[in-house]
């Protein structure tokens, strides 16, 4: 019995370290709150679309929301520039903060806001003076369905108004969050929602504007979104300002190259769209086949906000971590993200799952499309999971830099998987093939992922480093690389003692050692006597010390009040305190700080010698 009851005592120890280490775990908690912040975002945004697509179909009629819904993709092909800029000025500003490079990531910000507002004045031209050329890349024949030509061209001259809103708060949104702006954002975003089911129902009992009222109210929720945004960068402490003298085209390149996993992605659903289109006209017999088409396509926008806002979240994450060369602490947010986003989307596809003939019954009341509705929902539900997963990877890939990888798995994502689905289940089982087909084909595209891991580890991955698709080498040898979570006051004296012992392992001076354990020392015990004072239970300093080309790096990061350490010893250098601290500012080749996703950082940079 001792031999159990020993083991069974082990294995409580080992839950408990780890439910710990979860409990304390800054960079899991900081992707999980600043996700949930991305996701309600995104959540909101739909909510004003989903809201649309309900009033449009009960007040308006379901030929104005089947019309209204055929103009899918055109929002698709604007999101392919939007998404191509954001995605890339993100990444290359994530890399840019990461390096303490402030006018640098400035620069990045403001031409892309520049390359949006060109962007949005070619589209709103091309609204005005060629829409049939739109419908066309739409996937619209106009022949078909006669009655639903002037809906779609109402819908249109409404919503052509909010489209430099739409791009700019895609490009500008992600950076603000980045910049400790979740508040502003979130606020934002339920203005976009309350705005825009006000308008809607004022166009649809007051004004009775029909699909041009519903297009225009779009519009207007999308443009006050944008204005309250702008305040952000008013602030005093912000990291970014719109300035002409910011306004470099040298950043172009970087900006394209990071953003072109985006802009295929976009583009490829864009296209798939399109032949889904073209596909559900084929082969569904009724109109009631389009609208079922139609209510799937709103609940994936929906349901995919988890998966995007999770995505958004990661990708800037990895882009920080992976320019610091941090294995552990990109090894800690892959992992986390996979836990927390399985999580979520599993809850999520379970109550849309049983849901499904409620959400339907809010559209109509017609059979035929209740019934199809609710199969398209159900099956939506079960592609969740998988959705969720995929994009991870995606995102991942692009904040590490691994491009070819990334721009292959959209493309077959986002068109050349669902399209063979669709068009091969459409032939076999018709309009329910084709709604069925959402799920089929991530189920098959999850599994051809893990088959080329499996070739490429050369059996099962054994380990996580196995599936991070990282170079050789990277984040330096074990033995260069001291991490730490400090905590307690015993964290701090441990970690300052161990600090020393590295340091003079790694050939530098006993008077720098020393100096370099009395920084630490002092550095968390600041953080963890202010967490105290403020009864804040759950302060954590990650703490990381490496070696790199005969340079000393010291890495801090916590989740308390945002503050600058740099500006404070600055103006009390004179100060009889803080003599650790300040002899070893003095002796740094480079000193930065820089507060992102509400988290403050602190490098420290030295020569060994």
């Amino acid at each position: 019995m001792e031999p159990i009851r020993h083991k069974i005592r082990e294995h409580i120890i080992t839950n408990h370290k780890k439910a710990e280490e979860l409990k304390y775990d800054n960079i899991s908690k900081m992707f999980f709150r600043t996700s949930l912040s991305m996701i309600f975002t995104e959540l909101v945004g739909v909510v004003a679309v989903f809201i649309d697509g309900i009033i449009t179909s009960h007040y308006i009629g379901i030929d104005a929301y089947s019309g209204i819904s055929l103009l899918g993709p055109f929002t698709s092909i604007l999101l392919v520039i939007a998404g191509f800029l954001s995605t890339g000025s993100m990444i290359v500003c994530s890399r840019f903060i990461g390096e303490g490079k402030r006018e640098e990531a400035n620069e990045v910000l403001n031409l892309s806001i520049l390359l949006s507002i060109v962007t949005s004045l070619i589209f709103i031209l091309t609204c005005i003076f060629a829409p049939n050329i739109l419908l066309k890349l739409c996937g619209v024949n106009v022949n078909k369905y006669p009655e639903l030509n002037p809906h779609m061209y109402g819908y249109l001259n409404g919503y052509m108004f909010g489209i430099p809103a739409l791009i700019l708060i895609q490009v500008i949104g992600p950076i603000i969050v980045m910049d400790s702006g979740k508040k502003i954002f979130s606020i934002s975003s339920l203005v976009l929602c309350l705005v825009d089911i006000g308008a809607d129902l004022l166009n649809a009992f007051v004004f009775h504007g029909g699909a041009f009222g519903m297009g225009l109210a779009t519009s207007i929720s999308y443009t006050l979104q944008l204005l309250l945004l702008v305040i952000h960068f008013a602030r005093r402490n912000s990291y970014y300002r719109f300035s002409f003298k910011y306004m470099k085209f040298k950043h172009l390149g970087g900006i394209f190259k990071n953003g072109t996993p985006a802009l295929i992605k976009k583009i490829a659903g864009a296209l798939r769209d399109i032949f889904l289109n073209y596909i559900n006209i084929m082969f569904a017999l009724t109109a009631a086949a389009i609208a079922a088409r139609g209510i799937q396509s709103d609940m994936f926008k929906f349901l995919f906000c988890i998966p995007t806002g999770l995505g958004r979240t990661l990708i800037t994450m990895a882009g920080i971590y992976y320019s610091a060369r941090d294995m552990k602490g990109l090894r800690k947010l892959y992992i986390g993200s996979f836990r927390i986003g399985s999580i979520m989307s599993a809850v999520a596809g379970v109550i849309a799952f049983f849901l499904a003939p409620v959400i339907s019954g809010i559209y109509t009341d017609d059979p035929e499309v209740l019934s199809l509705a609710v199969f398209s929902i159900r099956w939506m539900s079960v592609a969740l999971v998988f959705d969720t997963v995929i994009v991870l990877i995606q995102h991942y890939l692009q904040g590490t830099d691994n491009l070819k990888r990334a721009n292959i798995l959209s493309f077959c994502e986002r068109f050349v998987v669902p399209v063979i689905t669709a068009f091969i289940l459409g032939m076999l089982y018709g309009s329910k093939g084709i709604l069925a087909s959402v799920a089929v084909g991530k189920m098959i595209l999850l599994l051809g992922i893990f088959v080329v891991i499996c070739i490429r580890s050369k059996g099962f991955p054994k380990k996580t480093a196995d599936l991070m698709f990282l170079p050789e080498g990277f984040g330096g040898k074990e033995e260069d690389n001291m991490y730490a979570a400090i905590r307690t006051m015993d964290d701090v004296m441990v970690q300052s003692g161990r600090t020393k012992e590295f340091c003079l392992s790694h050939g530098v001076s006993e008077a720098i050692a020393s100096q370099m354990s009395l920084f630490v020392e002092e550095m968390a015990k600041n953080v963890i006597e202010y967490a105290e004072q403020n009864h804040d239970e759950y302060i954590n300093v990650d703490f990381r010390l490496y070696v790199e080309d005969g340079e000393l790096y010291i890495s801090m990061m916590d989740l308390g009040d945002l503050f600058d350490p740099t500006a404070f010893y600055e103006l009390n250098k004179d100060n009889k305190e803080h003599i650790g601290i300040r002899m070893v500012t003095n002796l740094s080749d480079e000193m930065r700080y820089f507060s992102t996703f509400n988290s403050n950082n602190l490098v420290i940079c030295m020569h060994t010698e």
